[in-house]
């Protein structure tokens, strides 16, 4: 198993908020118009299948539902909590999953990579944390995994709020969590294979 299920981590959060009052919920969960898509997800997790799984939100969602569930992944990713700078995750597929591996990289390599101009700044939320990681002997660690039919989603996601176009695969950014900004470049695979994202430094916060 590669890592920590986040789609079931997550509805099983989801699903305990929704017993909350509104005002008891933590920021981004519980939202009323995504109830009934996460609750035919969580029916899907009932047979432990990651195959049937990701075979149900390949055929039986709509793109704009996958397109929903990428947006709420997305944040979760760029708000991993880094103990060093530059580091890497990679997520790529593995059979029915996207599976997201962490390593942290050489710095020199980095700092001669990351040296681009002007780039966007992506705010994200910052009220539910990754779970922890899994070491491997190669020096990665394991995030988690996703259902790999998320993966095109997950990149045009990307690609839209990162304002990269069509004709590049790479694009710089400052992306902003929790009091963290951080400066990164996200790589998209060809053939929707998955994502590189390199956290390349650390910015100092506004607020600092």
């Amino acid at each position: 198993m590669p890592g920590p299920d986040l789609l079931a981590r997550y509805l099983n959060v989801y699903l305990h908020a929704r017993q909350m009052c509104s005002l008891e919920r933590p920021w981004g969960l519980g939202e009323d118009g995504l109830d009934e898509l996460w609750a035919r997800l969580a029916g899907t997790l009932v047979h432990d299948d990651p195959r049937r799984l990701n075979s149900a939100i390949a055929r039986e969602l709509s793109e704009p539902e996958r397109a929903r569930i990428a947006e709420t992944f997305a944040p979760l990713i760029f708000a991993l909590p880094l103990r060093s700078y530059p580091a890497e995750l990679r997520g790529a597929r593995a059979g029915p999953w996207l599976v997201f591996r962490l390593r942290h990289t050489n710095p020199r390599a980095a700092s001669l990579d990351g040296e681009q101009a002007p780039q966007p700044c992506l705010a994200l939320p910052s009220s539910a944390a990754p779970p922890r990681k899994t070491g491997e002997k190669n020096g990665a660690e394991h995030v988690g995994h996703l259902p790999a039919a998320l993966t095109p989603a997950l990149a045009r996601y990307l690609r839209r709020v990162l304002r990269c176009p069509d004709n590049r695969r790479s694009c710089s950014a400052v992306v902003s969590s929790g009091g963290r900004r951080r400066r990164v470049r996200v790589t998209l695979l060809a053939n929707d294979r998955g994502v590189v994202i390199k956290f390349l430094e650390r910015l100092p916060s506004p607020l600092d």
